[in-house]
């Protein structure tokens, strides 16, 4: 196969090997009756797990799709007063299935925001203190600042929409990021 960079690469691979037999020991009888070393045949259809996931940092250049990020949606409450309303949303998010994380307020909101640009990570979810009202307010549905890696910021999401649509992305396979208009 060809990478991005326009190398070729191997990724699946079949090989014989007669040197593990030998080094165990193992025999078989064969039709004539005498003691014979088995060959062993190592199939990689997939190559080494490091040389795929290699492979797929290169393809998506480290951005990948959501269904395959570590993190898809990371919650950042802007200030201390922020953070519990931060952490039950990402422990919605967690509960739908989805993989989650809440940043502190340890560092400026901007900083945090270009620690996890720099992560690549998918969606990032904003707590102010309109949005923890929401949470903790009367309303059966919470709303988050959204930011999206490809640059697109979404004021009022309701979390109850931010988990349906990552998780649609994520049941489909998508390498995009939804919230289409």
């Amino acid at each position: 196969m060809t990478d991005p960079a326009g190398r070729e690469e191997t990724l699946s691979t079949v090989q014989l090997d007669f040197n593990q037999p030998e080094r165990f020991g193992l025999r078989y009888v064969g039709s004539d009756g005498g003691r014979h070393q088995p060959v062993m045949i190592h199939r990689g259809v997939l190559s080494a797990m490091e040389r795929l996931v290699a492979h797929l940092i290169e393809l998506y250049d480290g951005a990948l799709p959501p269904w395959l990020s570590p993190v898809q949606v990371l919650v950042l409450p802007v200030a201390d007063q922020n953070a519990e309303p931060a952490r039950r949303v990402a422990g919605q998010v967690r509960a739908a299935g989805l993989r989650a994380d809440c940043d502190p307020a340890d560092a400026t909101l901007g900083a945090r925001i270009r620690r996890a640009r720099g992560r690549r990570i998918p969606y990032i979810a904003v707590i102010g203190d309109r949005e923890a009202a929401d949470i903790w307010g009367a309303a059966d549905d919470g709303r988050v600042a959204l930011r999206l890696r490809d640059g697109r910021q979404l004021d009022g999401v309701p979390v109850a929409r931010l988990i349906s649509e990552v998780s649609r992305q994520v049941t489909d396979r998508s390498v995009g990021l939804g919230f289409d208009a």
